[in-house]
């Protein structure tokens, strides 16, 4: 049950790494859960959702935040322009119905461009180290099943890639056999949803590189929290709703009892003191239910 699940969790922060299919799908369960904002912050992987709701539901996911990889251009870093337009020149040549235009380009192509051009770069260095020897290096045993099919070496060919680096059309492409991604060349831009007159947009508030970590977008764009305000939420478990036993003991000044009638003529106990005003204050404050147990 997702609703169990989020309400009784200690924090309040959600991260939902999904496809953009499914993070609609669970965003749709959770609004009608109330798991959305004000009460939870939710931080996603994709932003391209906001077509899919509609206004109720939009309101809801003000002070969402997304968290997505971007090429270098995007956080005013180097990319290798000359291979970038040669590429698209190649892509404009052979099949121009299918060009978005440069600036268009889904990021996850470029980054699977420099990801293949890596892969060329390391066979070509593989080649050129067993020109005039054998080929067995680069010789590749073959399966039916293609997922069996693999270099006879391939501990040089990966090796290979680990000393590969340039500048790609995404960034700086460099690699380590220690790490599972490149080094210095990662890139993430921090999107914020809010409101406006005309709806619900998404709006770019932080850049994230590893020689910078996080900055600034722009010096115009705020962070807007749910419940649209300026101040971030703490992040914990809020007590709406919930109730809480709570056990006095009857100690003057601390703890009293007076003998009350209610409008009804009614006699019952009431409890006075400070620890009482106190708990008074903090359900004003928390909106929790108290269930005060008076302990003999």
């Amino acid at each position: 049950d997702l609703k169990d699940i989020l309400v009784n969790s200690p924090s309040r922060i959600i991260i939902l790494w999904t496809a953009a299919i499914y993070t609609r799908l669970i965003l749709e369960s959770a609004f009608n859960f109330d798991v959305l904002a004000p009460r939870f912050t939710w931080i996603l992987s994709v932003h391209d959702i906001i077509n899919s709701f509609n206004w109720t539901v939009q309101q809801k996911l003000v002070g969402m935040l997304s968290i997505e990889p971007v090429t270098g251009s995007v956080v005013k870093a180097s990319i290798n322009t000359t291979l970038l337009k040669a590429a698209c020149d190649i892509w404009q040549q052979y099949e121009p119905e299918t060009f978005p235009g440069v600036t268009m380009i889904d990021y996850y192509a470029l980054f699977a461009f420099d990801a293949t051009w890596s892969l060329i770069q390391a066979l070509q260095q593989c080649c050129s180290t067993v020109l005039n020897k054998s080929l067995s290096d680069i010789s590749i045993i073959d399966s039916s099943y293609c997922f069996d099919r693999h270099f006879v070496n391939g501990n040089k060919f990966i090796y290979t890639i680990s000393t590969v680096k340039f500048l790609g059309i995404s960034g700086l492409i460099q690699y380590s056999s220690n790490v599972t991604d490149r080094i210095n060349g990662n890139y993430y831009i921090l999107k914020n949803f809010q409101s406006f007159s005309n709806g619900l947009e998404v709006i770019p508030v932080l850049v994230w590189s590893d020689s910078n970590t996080w900055q600034i977008y722009t010096e115009t764009n705020v962070i807007l929290w749910p419940d649209n305000t300026l101040s971030p939420p703490t992040g914990r478990a809020d007590m709406i709703g919930v109730t809480l036993r709570i056990a006095v003991i009857e100690t003057h000044p601390f703890t009293m009892t007076k003998n009350v009638i209610d409008e009804y003529g009614q006699n019952s106990t009431k409890l006075i003191g400070y620890f009482p005003d106190l708990i008074d204050l903090l359900v004003s404050k928390m909106n929790f239910i108290p269930q005060i147990i008076l302990v003999p």
